[in-house]
């Protein structure tokens, strides 16, 4: 698989360059590859200050697993129009920004690199976390149309000591176990020696390719809140 490349052409104008500048390889595939400058600087701005001052968010707790807070909705479906206390204008610029993810054009360039037809399997959801909040590992891959995880990364100047970087690696392990909370067994999945660790970098994209191979975590938050957008896409036809 080689790096993606993000055509000018029906390029949606709240885009900036779309630079890829790393690439973490697992024994010799693509295990994630970061994207830099996604946004122009107004579209950024716009995006930053509606996840910081205007969503309203709900605790999402899966036992010590996840421990985060998700944008809420206006219903139970993942795809109901998020619950914000924005302007009309605000939020209509916001949400251009943030419909992006599920636009035509960046699909197509997703396919383009995947060498595979794609959907929008779950709609672009932000999210907060707060100091202690942390992700274990997991795969993101409840069945085989998953395929990739994108993640948007809107937390500014961070320093070494912040905590939230991602971990990203093979999967050594996965087990299941009990939890009093939770009516099914969860899964626990312990990731092999060699994972390597992003740091979080404001107006970048983390592109995650899925498999039960791989697996990534987000470590402790140690400072100031970590906001970020996590879509994820899959195979048109279900398996």
């Amino acid at each position: 698989m080689q790096q993606p490349f993000f055509s000018t052409h029906g390029k949606p104008p709240e885009l900036g360059e779309c630079r890829t500048t790393s690439v973490v390889t697992l024994r010799e595939r693509i295990g994630a590859v970061r994207v830099e400058q996604v946004f122009s600087e107004d579209a950024t701005t716009a995006l930053a200050s509606f996840l910081q001052n205007d969503l309203v968010y709900e605790r999402d707790e899966i036992g010590d697993q996840k421990l985060v807070n998700r944008a809420s909705r206006q219903g139970e479906m993942p795809d109901d129009p998020l619950v914000h206390r924005a302007t009309a204008s605000t939020a209509e610029a916001a949400l251009a920004v943030l419909g992006v993810f599920g636009s035509a054009w960046f699909i197509e360039q997703l396919e383009k690199w995947l060498s595979t037809p794609l959907r929008v399997l779950r709609p672009p959801t932000p999210y907060r976390m707060d100091v202690g909040d942390h992700i274990e590992p997991h795969d993101d891959h409840p069945s085989s149309e998953f395929r990739l995880s994108v993640t948007y990364n809107l937390t500014a100047d961070w320093q070494i000591g912040d905590g939230g970087e991602t971990v990203i690696g093979d999967v050594a392990a996965v087990t299941e176990f009990e939890d009093p909370d939770f009516p099914l067994p969860l899964k626990k999945w312990t990731l092999a020696p060699g994972a390597q660790s992003l740091t979080p970098v404001f107006n970048s994209a983390l592109l995650l390719p899925l498999s039960c191979e791989q697996a990534h975590a987000v470590r402790p938050v140690q400072r100031a809140a970590r906001f970020s957008i996590t879509t994820l896409y899959g195979d048109r036809i279900f398996h």
